[in-house]
């Protein structure tokens, strides 16, 4: 078109062209006008003039059939429009022929790739008129209702491409036009609909769209909280940059939305979570829309903000080395919107479990920010924080007690003190546990801290609480804060001095106060929850956990026992009733007596409270009371060192008292059980007791051991000859009471009591009766009665050495070097007697040769 003078017969060939019923001809007809348009350079007033003919031609073809000449007309228009002056004549023109196309409530145009690029032709018409302020008289104001209805309908395009960019050009269209609050409102439900796309860009572009349009909402603030709540899903998005939308248009609100004040507490949440968010680069972005946020409130409220800088300071103990304190704009702005905890401690409770776990990181920001002013709230927060502190779910509770750390950082002691002190009473839950034991560790006002320690001790001793012996985790959280505790009452002296000092009152039952040291109420704690955790392979470390307790008390764990253990046996309620192996006083005692062992301090009191416990226990109590029992007496050499006579004054009532009477037959499976476990006792004092003071207390039950070795339970029968397995020099009637149910077990059905047999003949030996070595006429003739039974089992024990059993052998074959010492001329005959080709034979004479040699 290089001339005026052949740009008439060129434009009416085109229009011809155009309307050639040929598609091939009306396509090649836009190709030309096309590229002679891309390769001319006329003035202005030209493109005008070929507008003005040409027009009306290229919108009909955006109805054409054919998809490659609508797409060949909308491309020849856009080239056409980038040549055209500002004037709003064009858009009166174009943007209705593009709301038919796109904008009716049936689409007309099927090819999506055709409507996307209608919408970019719709958004290079908003760029090219754009007037934001409206100095040139707003030329988008005449269409901007067709642009809407074009948006309200692609806003909900099937197609992403058209969806999202749809949402862009809401956002250019609102920058703009200063008319955009007109019908701004009409977008926001299209526009929600896409939130929930699954193209990841196609939500950004959707929150960027609707933050814009909160912007030139003028009236209608349920509009606006609609926005907001729409959005805020989104902060729980897989993607980052979604999250990152999401805390952009926050701060967007914060500094540019209409009675922002109103909405602050609306708005905090798009912030706040992004800055608890688990990607970098989203806490870096929104921290810099943060700051400016808050330096804007600043700059508005500077009058009353500038003295608050004048005393604002850091809070004792503030945690710089993993926050940073928050400037004080931003601080400001959360503390006068506290009416957002009602909404997060509403999620804090939801069933989500990604919801909760939000909630909870947008209550540690709001703590974080809001500081002392939170105090008012505790009261509201505290239950729904306790129940977050035992959720399911790990992480959730760790973000809990990072609130609680914060609170007691940030808050002042007197604040939450006396009020948790009061709840925990009510509800010792390990919610609430954990609550307290976090609040009280992280608190840094020292003096009131140890002011009230004793306070806090006293919750612990509740039975409620020091009795929870099904949950380990709640045993765990109750010793590391008796380990707080005891921390907290340690100053410059030594720790015991210091919690000999601090009294604890505790209420008993008649209504009196009694008082005992911090060191006792702690020990107390300590030892109930070991002992719980005794026979429980699973609270091992529990366990460790308590004794380290005990060990930061006093580095003389039996030291503390024998200071404190009494304090807590007269305490244990409820021995007189019946109880069984699950009781909790039954579970009690019987781990206090194996932690503990028997020390002559409080035996006395101890050997008075089994007594009681045996005498009412149920048949299932008094197992659990005789194992714990067993287990004691095998440590009863590491705790006594008393004279001989000493011990043996313990032992014999203890035995008699408690044991013996449990040792007589009696008849059911019960009785058996019990009848078992109190052999067992005997068995462990075999081996934990002095030899000398075991065999002194021995000879008064050798009649119903006896007995025992014969009874119909393996298991007692073993005990019964593991009691015997320590054996010493006997009188004559003593030996004839058991040599022979001993020997009779050689042929027991129970290997081990075989075995067990086989080593408690070798130990059967006749005492000296005779100080000055002459033998009287009644020791010659129990020499000789014990010669003539020994010479039985002596044939017995050669019979059973062709027992196929390696280890009953080997046991027959120990014994019989032990027997050799004292009976050798009968050993030696019986041998001789033994047949050259018996199997055993070669055995026999080494044990001769060698105890002969020795």
């Amino acid at each position: 078109m290089p001339s005026e003078d052949c740009e008439r017969p060129s434009m009416e060939s085109f229009c011809a062209a155009v309307q050639h019923p040929e598609r091939m001809e009306r396509q090649r007809a836009l190709k030309k006008f096309l590229s002679d348009m891309t390769s001319s350079n006329n003035a202005t007033e030209v493109w005008s003039r070929m507008f003005d003919e040409t027009y009306l031609h290229l919108l009909r073809c955006y109805g054409d059939r054919f998809e490659s000449v609508r797409a060949l007309a909308v491309t020849a228009m856009d080239a056409l429009l980038a040549k055209l002056p500002h004037n709003d004549y064009y858009l009166g023109c174009i943007v209705p022929v593009l709301a038919k196309r796109i904008g009716q409530a049936e689409t007309l145009e099927d090819s999506e790739e055709l409507r996307l690029q209608l919408l970019e032709q719709l958004g290079s018409l908003v760029e090219k008129y754009s007037d934001p302020d409206g100095s040139r008289g707003d030329p988008l104001l005449k269409v901007f209702d067709s642009v809407v209805d074009i948006l309200v309908k692609t806003l909900r395009d099937p197609y992403p491409a058209a969806q999202k960019k749809s949402c862009e050009i809401v956002v250019a269209l609102a920058n703009a036009t200063p008319s955009m609050h007109y019908r701004a409102e009409a977008l926001v439900t299209p526009a929600k609909s896409v939130l929930s796309h699954r193209h990841s860009a196609n939500r950004i572009a959707a929150v960027e769209a609707l933050g814009v349009l909160s912007l030139h909402i003028l009236s209608n603030g349920d509009r606006v909280s609609e926005i907001i709540m729409a959005v805020s899903p989104l902060l729980m998005d897989d993607v980052p940059f979604v999250r990152r939308a999401c805390g952009r248009v926050g701060c967007l609100m914060l500094q540019k939305l209409r009675d922002r004040y109103s909405f602050f507490h609306r708005i905090l949440p798009l912030v706040l979570n992004c800055l608890s968010d688990e990607t970098v680069e989203v806490r870096e972005d929104i921290e810099v829309g943060w700051k400016k946020a808050g330096e804007l409130y600043y700059r508005e409220n500077e009058t009353e903000l500038s003295k608050a800088t004048l005393i604002d300071r850091a809070p004792d103990g503030y945690p710089v080395e993993r926050y940073r304190r928050p400037a004080l704009g931003c601080r400001a702005i959360v503390q006068r919107s506290l009416r957002v905890v009602n909404l997060v401690l509403h999620e804090m409770e939801e069933w989500k479990e990604n919801i909760r776990l939000h909630a909870t990181k947008l209550l540690k920001q709001i703590v974080l920010h809001a500081e002392r002013t939170f105090s008012t709230l505790f009261l509201e927060v505290n239950p729904v924080l306790a129940k977050a502190c035992m959720d399911a779910e790990k992480s959730i509770v760790m973000e809990a007690l990072s609130v609680c750390e914060l609170m007691g950082i940030l808050l002042d002691y007197d604040t939450w003190s006396q009020h948790v002190l009061t709840t925990f009473r009510k509800y010792p839950t390990i919610g609430q546990l954990r609550c307290i034991r976090v609040l009280f560790s992280s608190c840094v006002q020292t003096e009131a801290k140890c002011k009230d320690v004793r306070k806090f001790a006293a919750l612990l001793l509740d039975p409620e609480v020091c009795h929870n012996h099904r949950d380990a985790v709640y045993q765990r959280e109750l010793l590391e804060f008796s380990t707080i505790l005891a921390a907290t009452g340690q100053k410059q002296d030594t720790l015991t001095a210091r919690l000999e000092e601090v009294t604890v009152s505790e209420s008993t039952d008649d209504g009196a106060v009694e008082h005992q040291t911090l060191e006792r109420t702690l020990y107390t704690v300590a030892l109930k929850v070991i002992a719980f955790c005794y026979g429980a392979e699973d609270r091992e470390s529990v366990r460790e956990l308590g004794m380290n307790l005990l060990k930061q008390l006093d580095s003389n764990v039996d030291r503390l026992h024998q200071h404190h253990l009494v304090s807590v046996l007269c305490k244990i309620e409820h021995l007189e009733s019946e109880h069984s192996d699950a009781s909790t006083s039954i579970l009690l005692l019987s781990g206090i007596v194996a932690v503990c062992g028997f020390q002559e301090t409080y035996f006395p009191i101890l050997t008075e409270t089994l007594e009681k416990a045996l005498t009412h226990a149920a048949p299932e109590g008094k197992v659990k009371l005789f194992s714990a029992i067993s287990v004691a007496m095998l440590s009863w050499n590491a705790h006594n060192t008393q004279p001989m006579d000493d011990q043996i004054a313990m032992l014999r009532p203890f035995t008699d008292t408690l044991i013996a009477p449990h040792l007589v037959w009696s008849a059911g499976r019960s009785a058996e059980s019990v009848r078992a476990m109190a052999t067992a006792c005997l068995a462990s004092m075999a081996q934990g007791v002095d030899s000398e003071v075991y065999m002194s207390l021995l000879p008064s039950y050798l009649n119903v051991i006896s007995g025992l070795i014969d009874d119909n339970c393996i298991a007692t029968r073993a005990y019964s000859l593991k009691a015997l397995i320590r054996l010493s020099g006997l009188n004559f009637e003593s030996l004839k009471q058991i040599a022979f149910p001993i020997m009779s077990r050689l042929d027991d059905p129970s290997g081990e009591v075989r075995e067990l047999a086989a080593v408690c003949l070798g130990r059967l030996k006749l005492v000296d009766g005779t100080p000055s070595g002459e033998e009287s006429p009644d020791q010659e003739r129990a020499i000789a009665r014990w010669q003539d039974i020994l010479r039985q089992i002596l044939s017995v024990m050669f019979l059973h050495l062709e027992h196929p059993e390696t280890k009953l052998r080997s046991a027959i074959f120990d014994s019989l070097k032990r027997l050799y010492a004292d009976n050798r001329e009968m050993i030696e005959r019986l041998a001789s007697e033994v047949p050259t080709g018996c199997s055993y034979k070669k055995d026999l004479d080494a044990i001769m040769c060698k105890s002969s040699g020795t």
